[in-house]
């Protein structure tokens, strides 16, 4: 028996889990919460299978939820009501085993269960081609400015590292979001790309 748990802020989802699981005699619903940090304190069932929702709102990061998820020994389901690369990337690279799209059909979300409980990763090809997909060329310049902008430098800290003018700052970040909305996929916070490139060497 495979004893799954659900982590997701709409606590209609566990019920709608329930009556797609019914006739299913393999995969049982253990433990339901709406925040990664209430699980880890009730956990009790020991799920071997987590499916955790994307976006929570008590303001935690999906690459950390993971984490945490897997430190308990399960594996992570990732489920969201979108694909984007960055979120598909940087859960994965967390140690999720899958990810899954909301309005995914029953059986594609019985067999990702399946899957990752063996072992194995449970990605549709679409979202396998999006995480092969190498991200945007970034310049040496782009990538310093992205990492100390990325990790919490403010625009003035950042030109004082590199010794260049805020504007010039700007400038970089300006172009960054450029390249990503150049292959489709505008940039809301530019500070999340820096999962998404190796770490640059530091400033001379």
């Amino acid at each position: 028996m495979i004893r799954i748990a659900v982590i997701d802020n709409d606590k209609l989802v566990p019920a709608g889990l329930r009556a797609l699981l019914a006739d299913t005699t393999d995969i049982t619903l253990v433990h339901t919460a709406t925040t990664v940090a209430g699980y880890l304190a009730a956990q009790a069932a020991g799920p071997d299978v987590v499916l955790l929702d994307l976006q929570l709102e008590d303001g935690t990061h999906p690459d950390a939820n993971v984490i945490a998820l897997r430190a308990t020994g399960a594996a992570v389901l990732v489920i969201s009501v979108h694909g984007d690369r960055r979120h598909v990337r940087a859960t994965i690279r967390a140690g999720a085993s899958g990810y899954l799209i909301k309005d995914d059909d029953a059986d594609k979300l019985i067999d990702a269960i399946r899957t990752v409980h063996t072992g194995h990763l449970a990605l549709t090809t679409e979202l396998m081609t999006l995480i092969n997909d190498d991200p945007p060329e970034l310049s040496p310049q782009e990538l310093q400015v992205l990492y100390l902008y990325g990790t919490g430098s403010t625009l003035a800290a950042t030109a004082r590292r590199l010794g260049i003018a805020i504007p010039t700052v700007r400038s970089y970040l300006d172009r960054i979001r450029a390249k990503w909305a150049a292959t489709d996929e505008p940039v809301q916070d530019i500070r999340a790309l820096i999962h998404e490139y190796p770490l640059p060497d530091p400033p001379a």
